[in-house]
């Protein structure tokens, strides 16, 4: 028997070495990574007896079909797949149950903290020389890359307000500290840093008390990513349970040409395809949380591979993307992709204004699904659709004080569909005033089914802004033509207090044609005489036909039906010609009406006592029978509402298939006078319209009771 063993020897080091060997590839591989392990080593074998102790060394010898099993500890490495899985077989990294597994780009500093001269508080930590070294990636098949990363030496492309910032990030007790660019803005702000001149080290002004800086848990981000392969175009890759922080991104600045800033996350796809990544939280970035497409033509870790095709048919389940510099997911060229049930908050907040800031900003995102997100207190747009968005639907989306606009559609031919979503109390800013839905250069968009409520400029602007050209629509049409701003289709939403007005679009031009608006449900918001929502029913609507940035000639341009109108007589007082019109071109409904054949159909309703509590999401309002009688047809295309409900076949317009109305709101012989016409009617479970908003546990979220409401109130965000 001794002639035999050693063969045996052999055939057991074959099969321990990976069980693809015997085909037995579907099953996989589990490595198991315990940093607090008492056996844990990179040099051991991966299994729950000796775990690696990083999740880099697992990354390494992981093939398709294995799972790489993480438990809790804070790894502070750039996760970098070496390979990607196959279909059927993906490689799977996953925090195990229960864990709380934090990877971070930054390391912990403790440096010889000097005291600034005459400056309480201000202190100068100089870097070592071995901090910013790049790992050996040899191994990776590349054998020419950086040999050290320092981001306190590179600067930030765009930076807020035109500052001199860098990629680096400061983390004190785990709160992010503000980079400044100057001394003056150093001293005045506690909780700020700077790079010195000679770039060898920070000065940090410690928000003190009885205690030297020494005593706090410094976190200096020394890492561009936190969880991103350095080849580019790797496939099958699912990403569970992680929470990633703390990389020195890069603001993408021109990232489409050959001179720019890649496309560029924390965490990054690299380019790659058919990725999952779900329950994970991606924050505090130093600029993008999470990029889904091809990065651009340039490498965005300088290894100079070409630009990845056939990037996307990724699913984004489940994640929380928040605090992040810029933006909370940016992508070019991710088709395909599915983004659901995601929550998108405080983005962008360092204050970029700069365009590629959104918490989804999107460049050809073509048959992708945007569905079930909440985007909230974002300091920039919601969703911003830019550049190719055909066969995509963006539906069932809570969209709520986020900046500049809620939902942002710009240069594309589509179509679109833009159902069943939430999009209220939407902030003006210097680049944009603050509408619901806004767009410029977009074609074949239908908005149905959507509330759009009490944003601060208009519910819904579309109109040609530039004189680009873009696709015609189509697969495989690559003929070029100026944008327009037609064949839009507003139906069947609830356009609601709005401040400005309820719908602007452009006047009937060979750019702006076959537009079309009908069977809303359409206000203004408080009363512009008493200033009040609560006693008094909103409103009269405002509407605008606008003139696509002064293509369109005042008054009407090539609106034959309307040109005749005020050509044959006057409009509230003013003629044409005499400049009234263009000083002052808002609408009434009846005018809106009569001059473009808009909203033939649509109704004003009686809506008392709005409110949508943006923390709770708990949105109530009382309304009359108009949903009923505006008798909305139904749109094939939408078979659900947006709790999942069927669409009836005599649907309401709006998101909400289960109103509560009251008839009664018509009837003004019944009512009681005080503060408004309307005062006396309370509020109570039979009108009172209650819904929590996100997350949409169930197909039919309506509270009809306080004690749910309370219950549900309990377990929201």
């Amino acid at each position: 028997m001794r002639c035999f063993k050693p063969y045996i020897s052999i055939v057991i080091c074959l099969f321990t070495l990976h069980p693809c060997v015997f085909g037995q590839g579907n099953a996989g591989r589990t490595y198991i990574v315990d940093q607090k392990h008492s056996r844990a080593s990179d040099h051991g074998h991966g299994t729950a007896s000796e775990p690696f102790a990083t999740i880099s060394q697992a990354a390494m010898l992981a093939r398709p079909g294995d799972t790489i099993l993480v438990y809790s500890g804070v790894y502070r490495e750039r996760v970098a797949p070496a390979r990607g899985g196959a279909e059927g077989r993906p490689i799977v990294y996953q925090a195990a149950k229960g864990e709380t597994v934090y990877i971070k780009g930054s390391d912990l500093w403790q440096p010889d903290w000097q005291p600034v001269k005459d400056e309480e508080k201000i202190y100068f930590g100089a870097f070592k020389a071995d901090m910013f070294q790049t790992e050996d990636l040899v191994t990776q098949g590349f054998k020419n890359f950086p040999s050290t990363f320092n981001p306190y030496t590179v600067k930030l492309r765009s930076a807020p307000g035109g500052q001199m910032l860098t990629l680096g990030q400061l983390f004190v007790n785990g709160q992010p500290f503000l980079e400044v660019d100057n001394r003056e803005s150093l001293r005045k702000i506690p909780g700020s840093w700077m790079v010195n001149e000679a770039k060898t080290g920070l000065y940090v002004h410690f928000q003190l008390h009885s205690t030297g800086p020494e005593n706090f848990q410094v976190e200096l981000t020394v890492r561009p990513r936190v969880f991103a392969p350095y080849k580019r175009g790797l496939g099958y890759i699912h990403v569970r349970g992680f929470i990633m922080e703390h990389g020195a991104t890069d603001f993408p600045a021109n990232f489409w040409t050959t001179s720019g800033a890649p496309q560029a996350g924390i965490l990054g796809c690299r380019g790659g395809h058919h990725w999952v990544i779900e329950d994970n939280t991606v924050r505090l970035a130093k600029t993008v949380g999470m990029d889904i497409g091809s990065e651009g033509p340039i490498d965005a870790d300088s290894l100079q591979q070409s630009q990845p095709e056939n990037t996307g048919d990724h699913l984004i389940r489940n994640n929380k993307i928040m605090d992040n510099g810029s933006a909370g997911i940016i992508g070019i060229r991710s088709y395909r992709t599915r983004i659901i049930n995601n929550q998108f908050e405080r983005n962008n907040r360092l204050g970029f204004s700069a365009p590629e800031i959104g918490a989804i900003k999107l460049h050809f995102f073509t048959e992708g699904l945007i569905e079930g997100n909440l985007l909230r207190h974002n300091y920039c747009y919601g969703i911003w659709l830019d550049n190719v968005w055909h066969h995509s639907r963006v539906t069932r989306n809570v969209l709520v004080s986020n900046q500049g606009a809620g939902i942002f559609i710009e240069l594309g031919n589509g179509p679109l569909l833009v159902d069943n979503n939430i999009v209220a109390l939407t902030h003006n800013t210097l680049g944009l005033a603050g509408d619901g839905v806004y767009s410029h250069d977009a074609s074949g968009v239908t908005l149905a089914h959507n509330l759009i409520f009490f944003n601060a400029n208009f519910g819904v602007w579309a109109h040609v802004a530039t004189d680009r050209k873009v696709r015609g629509r189509g697969e495989g049409n690559k003929k070029r033509s100026l944008t327009q701003a037609s064949d839009w289709k507003i139906v069947n939403n609830m356009i609601i207090g709005n401040h400005l007005g309820a719908i602007g679009l452009p006047a009937i031009s060979e750019r702006s044609k076959n537009n079309f608006s009908d069977y809303n449900l359409i206000t203004a918001g408080y009363n512009r005489v008493t200033s009040e929502t609560y006693a008094l029913e909103l409103d009269h609507p405002l509407f605008l036909m606008n003139t696509n940035k002064g293509r369109v000639a005042w008054p009407l341009g090539a609106d034959k039906r309307a040109q005749k109108i005020v050509d044959d007589g006057s409009v509230d007082g003013q003629k044409s010609g005499d400049g009234g019109w263009a000083a002052s071109p808002l609408l009434q409904v009846e005018e809106w009406q009569q001059f473009t054949g808009h909203d033939r159909h649509s109704l004003v309703p009686k809506v008392l006592r709005p409110l949508l509590r943006e923390e709770t999401l708990l949105l109530n309002f009382i309304i009359d029978d108009s949903p009923q009688k505006i008798k909305a047809p139904k749109i094939k295309e939408i078979d659900r509402d947006f709790y999942g409900n069927p669409m009836p076949d005599k649907p309401l317009p709006g998101p909400f298939q289960q109103l509560k109305m009251n008839g009664e709101l018509k009837d003004r012989s019944k009512v009681l006078e005080f503060r408004g016409p309307y005062n006396h009617i309370k509020s109570t479970k039979e009108n009172l319209n209650s819904f929590i908003l996100w997350p949409i546990a169930k197909k039919n979220n309506t509270m009809n009771s306080r004690k749910q409401r309370s219950k549900v109130l309990e377990q929201s965000p």
